[in-house]
């Protein structure tokens, strides 16, 4: 398998690229050799899914339904989640959330919008998970990272 580098990847901080994973049982050995030969041209389809087509602005966006339209089993993509990714399937799909509300937010969604409809729009059930996970993946609260974003606007 020749992987490509990190830089390759737009969400290089969350794949974990290394081909010397410790292999835990002999289901996820044979999948290794099924997986390795695409394992980039997966990742790469991973991210554009994520971020390009927004597949996860759909709030119940399962596991199941991402390896049906990859088009591959969903015992690969578990193994990608399990061994090349350095988050949870579930904490991926929050931070893909949270980094399209803060693109919507810099893009001056909430001029016209609510938190409640950013929420929505980038698929989360309500607001109260929304802002417990955008607060938990940026360290800030909308609002605040809202006020931020236009702040700096203001003095450019």
């Amino acid at each position: 398998m020749t992987v490509q580098k990190k830089s390759d990847f737009i969400l290089k901080d969350i794949w974990n690229l290394n081909e010397k994973i410790e292999i835990k049982n002999q289901q996820d050995y044979l999948l290794k050799a099924k997986i390795y030969p695409d394992l980039t041209k997966y990742l790469k389809d991973i991210e554009h899914l994520a971020l390009v087509e927004k597949w996860f602005r759909k709030p119940k966006t399962s596991g199941t339904e991402i390896a049906k339209k990859l088009d591959i089993p969903k015992s690969h993509l578990k193994f990608i989640f399990k061994y090349h990714s350095k988050v949870s399937f579930n904490k991926f799909k929050k931070i893909i959330k949270t980094y399209d509300a803060m693109q919507l937010i810099e893009s001056e969604f909430l001029k016209i919008n609510t938190l409640d409809a950013l929420a929505m729009k980038v698929g989360f059930s309500s607001y109260n998970p929304f802002f417990t996970s955008f607060k938990e993946i940026t360290g800030s609260t909308p609002q605040a990272y809202s006020k931020e974003i236009a702040r700096v606007k203001k003095q450019k």
